[in-house]
């Protein structure tokens, strides 16, 4: 069911960040064409500034995307259509979670792919530059592995904990807004401002000195891992909670 769900979630996504990634593909073939015509003219240079733009704008429009897809089936007039379906509410969470991931994967690998159209072409001695820059991050990388392997693991670890620690704070955001009545979307900025005040404030004066205690770096490694399992877990299980108990559909 999951599976069913993701696909008519990544429809939903796909159709509007298809036209987001076929802009910016063709900002960036213009762009490789204009620095290969006139590099130093004023069109070159706005068509580069537009280009970092659309950069922004293919990030952004994925993230949120991934958000509105969450917010309108779930809480809007959608919900009555949605919440009839007869899935559960982890289905539904891990569905639309998995979606925003592999969109917001899309969208980096076509940024990562219009930046090779840039590059294709360009000036032999900038490109051995960036290849110098390349090569020692891979040497440096391999040294890391060489010396102790177990830093790998430990960043791979902090990765996956982290990467859809965003997306679940944006869901529990928008979970707690929608149980107003009223002014939901002012809510949401609300709360959203209030989680951003208090994850500052204890990481200012609670995270950053308990590790700063920790002199072995394996441990501070472990300790962020742990503290990014727990705020994932901690915001799913409040979103399903509301979910299963506390929906609000008036709107």
């Amino acid at each position: 069911m999951v599976g069913k769900l993701m696909k008519h979630e990544l429809y939903a996504i796909g159709r509007v960040l298809i036209f987001f990634a076929i802009a910016l593909l063709g900002l960036a073939v213009l762009l490789r064409i204009m620095f290969a015509v006139a590099p130093n003219s004023t069109f070159s240079v706005m068509i580069l500034l537009f280009y970092v733009y659309g950069l922004l704008a293919m990030l952004i429009a994925a993230f949120w995307l991934a958000i509105v897809r969450f917010y309108r089936p779930l809480f809007t007039g959608e919900g009555y259509l949605t919440l009839s379906m007869p899935v559960s509410a982890d289905q539904l969470i891990w569905s639309k979670l998995f979606s925003a991931l592999i969109a917001e994967a899309f969208a980096v690998v076509v940024c990562v792919l219009s930046g090779c159209i840039f590059l294709i072409g360009l000036d032999g001695e900038i490109l051995q530059q960036l290849w110098v820059v390349v090569s020692e991050l891979f040497t440096q990388l391999g040294f890391i592995v060489q010396y102790d392997p177990l830093y790998i693991v430990e960043f791979v670890c902090l990765f996956i904990a982290a990467l859809p620690m965003n997306l679940l704070m944006f869901y529990l955001i928008l979970s707690l807004a929608q149980l107003c009545t009223r002014h939901r979307i002012g809510m949401a900025f609300v709360i959203g401002f209030a989680f951003s005040m208090g994850l500052s404030i204890i990481n200012t004066c609670v995270l950053m000195p308990l590790l700063d205690l920790i002199s072995v770096l394996h441990i501070a490694l472990w300790v962020w891992i742990a503290l990014y399992l727990i705020a994932d877990v901690a915001c799913f299980l409040l979103v399903r909670y509301i979910l299963r108990n506390k929906v609000n559909l008036i709107v």
